[in-house]
């Protein structure tokens, strides 16, 4: 009987599926829809294959979910999980709710890739919105764990981090056999600022920069000043950053480099392999910004535009957003006076060439429409 409980558990073991985390933050439910979507639109191989994901996605109250499989070319063996949680609303009471899933699910942090949403819609909020959502995270989720998991994620993410900047991009396929104990001191404002997670940055919508160039009439000097902020921001946390197009294809290839480095079988090497061709670092096409965790540096970022003050941003992002005695406020004027009118035509503009954008009309989300709906049927039942 023993024999046979044994062979049983590691028949179960064998057949564990590998499962990865995507915290999703940010941007609307619709937003978040599109994001979920084009994971699905990117992933179209010959290598691999995913299934899981339902058109309704339960996400506009507090902490939504969804799953995919990924399956290897046969379609037989499931190679990864990959979970995704979403929040499009940040609350300190919401922090509990994500505390107690990585307890429930016994979740590591080198098994959660935390992932922001931002939107060429609303390019002026950028920085703050990254700043209230990496404060919630510091303060109020990681806060609020074991600090002895904590640190042990720290140091694991910090480890990969410094192995990955030592080495270029395409030797990334051989990181996980790289020796453990490798150690590389890092540049000046790298990673200076760990979460003890993997992140990325998404800047949905980025069709709209065609948009803001010819009806808006704005400069390449302001994206690349928004690029350049945005990267040197990012570079202290370790952060990955791509821009996103309803055409992008390199979404699922991004996450699942982010999300591999510890999944060693044969058929997950072959899919980074075939992932890789479709995630190439780009800073020259800037509507498909491409930056993997490891790559960027203070002197890439400022060969975008000599001038670019990345000291000061670096030094205000850490004085103003990460202490505890910044108001955040410093920092994020700095960013805000230069985009402050991204959306409006600049002055002197002939207001025809903005027309057509003022007749755009936004669609409300279903909640709106029934919230007013309701409103409407109360008032009839009062009358």
């Amino acid at each position: 009987m023993d024999i046979w409980s044994s062979l049983l558990e590691s028949a179960l073991i064998s057949k564990t599926t590998t499962s990865r985390t995507i915290l999703l933050l940010g941007g609307s439910p619709t937003t978040q829809e599109s994001f979920i979507q084009q994971i699905v639109a990117s992933a179209e191989s010959g290598v691999y294959s995913i299934k899981g994901w339902t058109s309704q996605i339960a996400n506009e109250f507090a902490l939504g979910y969804v799953y995919f499989d990924v399956f290897d070319r046969d379609q037989e063996d499931v190679i990864l999980r990959i979970n995704i949680y979403t929040l499009s609303s940040i609350y300190d009471s919401y922090a509990r709710l994500i505390v107690d899933l990585l307890q429930r699910d016994k979740l590591t942090f080198e098994t959660v890739l935390v992932t922001i949403l931002l939107d060429w819609e609303e390019p002026r909020r950028w920085v703050r919105d990254l700043a209230q959502y990496i404060k919630f995270l510091k303060e109020l989720v990681f806060k609020g764990l074991d600090r002895d998991v904590c640190a042990s994620g720290l140091r694991k993410c910090s480890q990969r981090y410094r192995q990955l900047s030592d080495i270029s991009f395409t030797e990334v396929l051989n990181f996980p056999s790289r020796p453990a104990e490798i150690d590389i001191p890092l540049g000046k404002g790298e990673y200076d600022a760990p979460l003890g997670v993997e992140m990325l940055v998404a800047v949905m919508n980025s069709e709209r920069i065609d948009v803001l160039e010819q009806q808006f009439g704005r400069k390449d000097d302001e994206f690349d000043f928004i690029q350049q902020f945005l990267r040197t921001v990012l570079l202290k946390h370790g952060a990955a950053l791509v821009y996103l197009s309803s055409e992008s294809k390199s979404l699922f290839p991004l996450l699942f480099y982010l999300l591999s480095p510890s999944l060693l079988s044969e058929q997950s090497r072959n899919i980074l392999i075939e992932a890789s061709k479709n995630i190439q670092p780009n800073v020259v096409d800037r509507g498909a910004i491409l930056i993997p965790s490891g790559w960027d540096s203070w002197s890439k970022i400022l060969l975008i535009k000599e001038g670019f003050d990345v000291d000061g941003v670096s030094s205000g992002w850490s004085t103003d957003v990460l202490s505890n005695e910044g108001d955040m406020e410093g920092i994020i004027e700095v960013y805000e006076d230069v985009v402050h009118a991204f959306g409006n035509p600049p002055v002197g503009a002939n207001r025809n060439e903005s027309s057509q954008e003022e007749l755009e009309i936004h669609s409300m989300t279903v909640q709106e429409f029934l919230k007013g709906q309701l409103a409407d049927l109360n008032s009839i039942e009062v009358s």
